[in-house]
């Protein structure tokens, strides 16, 4: 596999550009490729085979596209379909809930953890199993959040933080959310879904500063580098990353934007993927 190839990274919608975002700061010389499966979106809702059948559609479409390693920049996808990608491909797959649970192990001192995420990925147990495995006597907590991701793939992250500032309706919605997991004195929020960290200033609000906000996505990027160096695949410091973006979506324009404000720098090549070219 040539170094300078792209490395390839798929979420259900918007959310992964936060996994994106972090892998493009840590390692600037690498080139990307990225899948937004925003027609399907949101995945946590939808029953573990149809998901994994849209991990195995994504893992194949962006191995034809000769990229050297795979992030799975979702949750849900990752609960259900990890084992699966891997065994689709023989390059790197990667997911992100042991990187979501390295950076949760590292922020609590009192071995409480809270975590939100979809429906899917709460009721998997995947966190639960995750963190006792590496430390059993962690008090883990968690609750489904599932209008959170749609928030953030209908634009309204804005809206939500004015009204949160506010104690509004969204003030409500949070609360009514994290207020039980509260009860447990956690003092660390592990975000269990690529979309939260962009709703993580909303959420600080309710939380409080005692809470300590982690996510995957800084987690996710380390790793994926240490496995690019394993590999002996890591982008030459002389190479110039060229990054593409594809959505199953039907409004480019939209993505572009909300992928600027995400990405946080400009999405210059942004295509369609029609879904029949997934499914052939």
């Amino acid at each position: 596999m040539n170094n300078d190839a792209a490395i390839g990274i798929f979420d259900s919608g918007l959310g992964g550009l936060t996994v994106a975002k972090e892998i493009a700061r840590l390692m600037p010389h690498e080139s990307l490729v990225y899948v937004g499966d925003q027609a399907r979106c949101p995945y946590g809702s939808r029953e573990p085979s149809e998901i994994q059948e849209f991990v195995s559609q994504i893992t194949n479409f962006l191995a034809g596209q000769r990229v050297k390693a795979i992030v799975i920049a979702c949750n849900t996808a990752t609960s259900c379909g990890l084992e699966l990608a891997q065994s689709l491909v023989d390059i790197p797959v990667i997911g992100v809930i042991e990187s979501g649970v390295s950076a949760a192990l590292e922020a609590t001192h009192n071995d409480c953890v809270a975590v939100i995420g979809t429906q899917h990925t709460i009721d998997s147990g995947a966190y639960l199993r995750t963190i006792r495995q590496q430390n059993s006597d962690i008090k883990v907590v968690g609750r489904a959040t599932p209008e959170f991701a749609t928030i953030v793939e209908s634009g309204l992250e804005d809206k939500m933080l004015q009204s949160v500032q506010n104690q509004g309706e969204y003030y409500q919605l949070i609360e009514g959310y994290v207020r039980p997991l509260l009860e447990h004195s956690p003092d660390t929020l592990l975000l269990g879904c690529t979309h939260y960290p962009i709703l993580a200033e909303a959420l600080r609000i309710v939380v409080g500063p005692e809470v300590t906000i982690v996510s995957s996505a800084a987690k996710v990027a380390e790793e994926l580098k240490y496995v690019l160096r394993d590999y002996s695949q890591l982008a030459g410091t002389e190479a110039k990353a060229s990054h593409t973006f594809y959505t199953t979506g039907g409004k480019l324009e939209n993505f572009t934007q909300s992928g600027f404000r995400i990405f946080g720098a400009e999405l210059d090549r942004v295509h369609h993927l029609d879904l029949e070219e997934l499914t052939l």
